[in-house]
């Protein structure tokens, strides 16, 4: 069968291709999403998907489109449901995302079972459709986290406007960083993952500040809902011995950065503006330095 298989597979049409190639990603990621749900008590960390080695880039892809879909899922239900008066069957929200039914199943039932989650919506437990909504925690999540997330698709595009108030209290923006090999750095106080990388962004942006290199952190405490004062903060910084520059993220700049979901999370920008990498997740000294050189070298 298989030897079959490869004889066919040149004389697919062309544009079959792509959907074929969708299917295979699609297989894998919903089998290593599964495989983690049954290892971690239903709990899925994406970004250690995301930065699994094992993906080629249509899986990543497909991984980082799914992510984006899972913050767009609640929208769907309740503007569906408000326009037609029905819940939309899985098949429907599918045709919906463009992707199979076997997707959202499992989109689904990691709202279910991932503790982190409010409980949005009921299933039948024999047919596996939703068959009550609860609009009130639904609104609630829209409000808070199901805006356009955005992790994929970011290399080569224009950096979004901001201007931003730096933790001294000055307006920091675009023009301010304009020409600069620059990294950005979204974090939040109490953040473990980035308390480990923070002293590696520290060290980079000492070492290559020779080569208009510059770092800044933008502070999600304001957006996300973190309780810590501008002392703790300020306290924070002084404990890690981090001197790179920082700003408090507000709500349209987060907006225009794909509503950043995980922390941490990295644009390396170049000195024309455009986004020459995008990084989630903790990263060691050495990715850092490789990314920053090649940036350096583009540039």
């Amino acid at each position: 069968m298989k030897k079959i298989l490869l004889l066919l597979i040149p004389f697919i049409p062309f544009w079959l291709a792509p959907l074929l190639a969708q299917s295979t990603a699609e297989e894998k990621v919903l089998q290593s999403v599964q495989q983690m749900m049954a290892n971690d008590d239903g709990t899925v960390i994406f970004s250690e998907l995301y930065n699994d080695d094992r993906f080629n880039s249509e899986e990543k892809a497909f991984l980082g489109r799914l992510y984006e879909i899972f913050f767009q899922i609640p929208l769907f239900l309740k503007s569906e449901y408000e326009s037609t008066g029905e819940i939309p069957t899985r098949s429907h929200i599918a045709a919906g995302f463009g992707i199979t039914p076997q997707s959202v199943d499992l989109l689904l039932t990691v709202m279910e079972s991932d503790s982190r989650m409010p409980t949005l919506f009921e299933r039948n437990s024999l047919s596996r459709e939703i068959e009550s909504l609860q609009p009130a925690t639904i609104d609630e999540f829209i409000q808070r986290r199901s805006g356009e997330v955005k992790v994929t698709q970011w290399e080569r595009q224009t950096l979004p406007e901001f201007e931003l108030t730096s933790f001294q209290g000055k307006k920091i923006g675009n023009q301010d960083l304009a020409e600069k090999n620059l990294l950005i750095y979204f974090w939040f106080t109490g953040c473990p993952p980035c308390i480990r990388i923070a002293p590696h962004l520290d060290y980079v942006d000492r070492q290559y500040s020779a080569s208009n290199f510059q770092v800044i952190g933008f502070n999600a405490d304001h957006v996300i809902g973190v309780n810590a004062t501008d002392q703790q903060r300020e306290a924070y910084l002084q404990e890690h011995n981090l001197s790179f520059a920082n700003a408090h993220l507000d709500q349209a700049t987060w907006e225009a950065f794909g509503n950043v979901q995980i922390f941490p999370t990295l644009f390396f920008v170049a000195p024309d503006g455009t986004i020459f990498r995008h990084m989630i997740n903790y990263q060691d000294r050495e990715t850092l330095e490789s990314v920053i050189k090649a940036l350096i070298q583009a540039g």
